[in-house]
């Protein structure tokens, strides 16, 4: 029943609200639920006399109240006052002095529509519907969050919706995000069930057919997500999906914006990739197996742009390396389309997958370009070249391919491929190169270990050090010797420091000795005059060369004001620490020791390319502490050997029997050299006289199994040896490094930074809700200049609306041929999209970056005839 006295206070307060025009006051008071019984309402009617109020009772009287109001008394104050719901208005003979006129509602809306501040009655049969609603304080306090004063019925589900969903805004994309995160199955769905509890359901489904285009009889969450997966197939394909016509929505817009923004959402992304898996493999993966008999019965260029689902992916690199297994050469596009997926949403399931394909279809590519020609009959101070010019590149592949590779052990995908790997770089490779490797040292060593007109690492210190120090008495110089660093791996550190850290970088070669062994490599790069070999120890000029202590006696009897220390020492120092430490040192011998650490091992030589990987990063760290702290800015990175290193296990044709040496003379053995005071003549095996090596008495001889043989002696590990003469073993890389600063490095004239992008596109005008915009990758990458990694999106004139998808770029073109540096994508326009300015957006994917747009925002102009999909 009614407060009478809260009721009478709120009727004072209406009639109070005057208008200018109005000479008086009449409030209509249509009391449909009753709440005022005849004793109430003379409680009411006395307490508004008081102010000169009075009552009219609004029966089946219309006429005469009419009459009475506009006829017998114009001027006092009236509450007409109805038990009955209001008459339509064809019916209603009082409507004119409704329209002039107060209302006073009692219901139980009534106090809702206060809360809302909601005047008339068009939401009263919906707001009835849902009173439920607002029976909850947090609900409404939560509604409230959102609600404007002017909305009508479909912005007040999406605000039900929100709320139920938890959702930041009203946007019909998060919320039906955040429904379908809940669970695919209504019955363990808690926001469905919300939904279920206020009879919402048809509503909800009505909303999804209106905003996304979904039309079924028997509409449910898993349907309508699969929906969404099917029509962005349909979209970014050529695939026939005639027989799943029903699941491709109408509104493909709104669908593909909403998928995209789910797949790349940063903590949502992992949910949808389950979701796919589970929607495609249900019933028997009837769905799953007729997409693969779609694709598999197509070109990967009619999918490549795919990529709501993992089949893609996986359809890629399967048709890639099923494509090389036959014998296929079609390089250039199978790279294509791995660039094309690293802009894809599955890119980062599938990394090391698409990295291992791809440095497969670089070693295919390099085998198929070394021509004969290049190796036959060729100096071995050219072969030398040549290795360090290019041929390295196929010992990259291999590495890098297994790198990748045994990240993903347990797919088969790529089981064939690896076995082309491992017989592409064995025979059309290593045994191509080192046989002619092997014919060049007969034909002109004369055995004497030495390649004509690079300088040997026993001349290091004299010629690569001390000449630094020499200049002046302020040079400073940091030497890295990094243990089995072959020339392959300080190539890729040279990637890594020109796209890390600003400065000059020259990698050259110098020729490693043999036997290719830590012992002699380390000795080798110290300064000395003599070498001597001696109970198993190598001395320079008297001083024993082995362990840190040793060498820095070697290195002081030099140069005075020097140090050595391992890697670890010079990381583990604090700044101020190290500056102490190392006040008035002009000398740093640096030692490292990664890859020998672990390819040394049989039980660890097979992760020797997982220890390359983080070798590099431990060098380059070394690097950037020492400059960061201040302490030098000139480095020499440099090896005491390179190494060899097969994956498959050797038979016994890979190995070269023992039998004719004396064991009594040799002195030092490995599975790639015996150190021997005997002088026999043996075939396939280099002999060489190392009497110039070490300053002795007693004649020394090597015998280094030809080309990549090893000898066959007792104890495991064979595939990761050394100590050999081939070229991955003796091109051992020097690399100079110099700090600079940015501004120093532009003053010379050397730009530095990221690419830029500029847009192409003539027009600035959009018709379309979707459309092209294309990109100039300004300048091609090169040492100093990256790779550009952006999004591309058009915003609102704010910058806090984003409306159309978003599309990734990866400017990484080295070509001079600006043709060959043009990026396009296509962006899709949300359906809320109006005819004004907007603006292209391209953000650096960076987030260490400090400006991350890449140009300023650029205007189009937004011209649409009809905003549909039809369009």
């Amino acid at each position: 029943m009614v407060n009478v006295e809260k009721t009478a206070q709120t009727l004072l307060k209406k009639f109070a609200e005057k208008e200018d025009y109005e000479k008086r006051k009449i409030v209509f008071w249509y009391d449909k639920d009753e709440t005022a019984d005849e004793d109430s309402l003379a409680q009411i009617e006395e307490e508004l006399a008081k102010h000169d109020i009075k009552i009219k009772v609004l029966a089946d009287n219309f006429f005469e109240v009419k009459k009475f109001l506009e006829v017998e008394d114009t001027a006092s104050n009236y509450l007409i006052y109805s038990p009955a719901e209001e008459r339509g208005p064809e019916d209603n003979w009082l409507l004119d002095i409704q329209m002039y006129s107060g209302r006073f509602e009692n219901s139980r809306i009534s106090d809702i529509k206060s809360v809302l501040e909601i005047d008339g009655y068009d939401l009263d049969e919906f707001l009835e519907k849902r009173y439920k609603f607002f029976v909850s304080k947090k609900r409404t306090d939560s509604f409230l969050r959102w609600y404007q004063a002017d909305w009508k019925e479909e912005e007040f589900l999406l605000g039900f919706l929100a709320v139920f969903s938890g959702s930041q805004s009203v946007d019909i994309r998060e919320i039906l995000r955040n429904l379908l995160k809940g669970s695919l199955q209504e019955e363990h769905n808690k926001i469905w069930a919300d939904i279920t509890k206020f009879e919402l359901e048809g509503d909800f489904w009505d909303m999804i057919k209106r905003y996304f285009g979904y039309d079924s009889e028997a509409p449910i969450l898993k349907k309508l997500f699969l929906s969404f997966i099917i029509t962005h197939i349909s979209r970014n394909t050529k695939l026939d999906l005639s027989s799943y016509e029903d699941y491709i929505n109408k509104k493909g817009n709104e669908c593909e914006i909403f998928t995209r923004n789910w797949m790349d959402h940063a903590k949502d992304s992992e949910i949808f990739d389950e979701y796919c898996q589970d929607v495609l493999t249900e019933n028997s993966s009837k769905v799953e197996n007729d997409l693969k008999s779609i694709i598999k019965s197509s070109d990967i260029a009619d999918y490549v742009e795919a990529e709501a689902t993992n089949l893609f992916d996986r359809a890629v690199i399967s048709s890639i390396a099923i494509d090389l297994e036959n014998g296929m050469e079609n390089f250039d596009s199978y790279l294509g389309w791995i660039a094309t997926r690293k802009t894809k949403h599955g890119y980062t399931k599938y990394r090391e997958l698409y990295l291992a394909l791809e440095n497969a279809i670089m070693l295919h590519s390099f085998a198929k370009d070394l021509k004969d020609e290049e190796l036959h009959g060729k100096k071995l101070k050219d072969l030398f070249h040549d290795y360090a010019n290019k041929h390295y590149l196929m010992d990259q592949y291999y590495r890098k391919f297994y790198y990748y590779f045994d990240k993903n052990r347990e797919e088969d995908i790529l089981k064939n491929t690896r076995e082309q790997v491992e017989k592409l770089y064995n025979n059309r490779f290593m045994d191509r190169l080192l046989s002619q490797w092997s014919e060049a040292i007969n034909n002109e060593t004369n055995g004497i270990w030495n390649v004509e007109l690079v300088d040997h690492q026993n001349e290091f210190y004299k010629r690569h050090v001390d000449r630094v120090l020499s200049r002046n008495d302020k040079d400073k110089i940091a030497v890295i010797i990094s243990d089995a660093l072959r020339y392959e791996v300080a190539a890729e550190l040279q990637e890594v420091l020109n796209k890390e850290t600003p400065g000059i970088i020259e990698l050259n070669t110098i020729t490693g000795s043999l036997p290719s062994y830590t012992k002699l490599g380390m000795a080798s790069l110290l300064p000395h005059k003599t070498l001597e070999y001696r109970d198993g120890r190598i001395f320079a000029d008297g001083l024993s060369t082995e362990g840190l202590q040793n060498r820095e006696k070697v290195l002081k009897a030099a140069f005075t004001d020097s140090v050595v220390l391992n890697e670890k020492d010079v990381i583990s120092l604090k700044r101020e620490e190290a500056r102490e430490k190392f006040k008035g040192i002009r000398l740093f011998y640096i030692y490292h020791n990664k890859i020998d650490a672990i390819g040394d091992h049989s039980a660890s030589e097979h992760n020797v390319f997982n220890a390359t990987e983080e070798a590099v990063k431990e060098i380059k760290d070394v690097i950037g502490k020492l400059v960061n702290d201040q302490i030098v800015n000139n480095f020499i990175v440099t090896s005491d050997h390179g190494f060899i290193y097969k994956r498959d296990d050797l038979g016994n044709i890979d190995k070269r029997e023992t039998s004719d040496f004396d064991k009594e003379q040799i002195v030092e053995s490995n599975k790639r050299f015996i150190l021997t005071t005997e002088d026999i003549q043996l075939k396939n095996t280099h002999k060489f006289n190392m009497s110039k090596t070490f300053d002795s008495d007693k004649e020394l001889f090597l015998y280094t199994p030809q080309a990549d043989l090893r000898f066959k002696l007792q104890g495991a590990g064979s595939n990761f040896v050394h100590g050999g003469v081939s070229p991955q073993e003796v091109v051992v890389p020097l690399l100079k490094y110099g700090y600079k600063k940015t501004a120093q490095l532009e003053k010379k004239g050397i730009k530095t930074g990221k690419v830029g992008l500029a847009l192409t596109t003539p027009t600035r005008k959009i018709t379309n809700t979707t459309f092209k915009v294309s990109f100039l990758q300004t300048e091609k990458v090169t040492d100093k200049m990256l790779p550009r990694h952006c999004r591309i999106s058009l915003w609102d004139a704010d910058g806090n609306r984003k409306i159309s998808d978003e599309k990734v770029i990866i400017a990484d073109s080295t070509s001079d041929d600006a043709t060959e540096r043009v990026y396009s994508v296509v962006l899709t326009l949300t359906s809320d999209v109006e005819n004004k300015v907007y603006y292209l957006h391209a953000i650096d994917e960076d987030k260490n970056e400090l400006n991350r747009e890449i140009f300023d925002p650029i205007s189009f102009n937004v011209d649409l005839l009809v905003t549909d999909d039809f369009f």
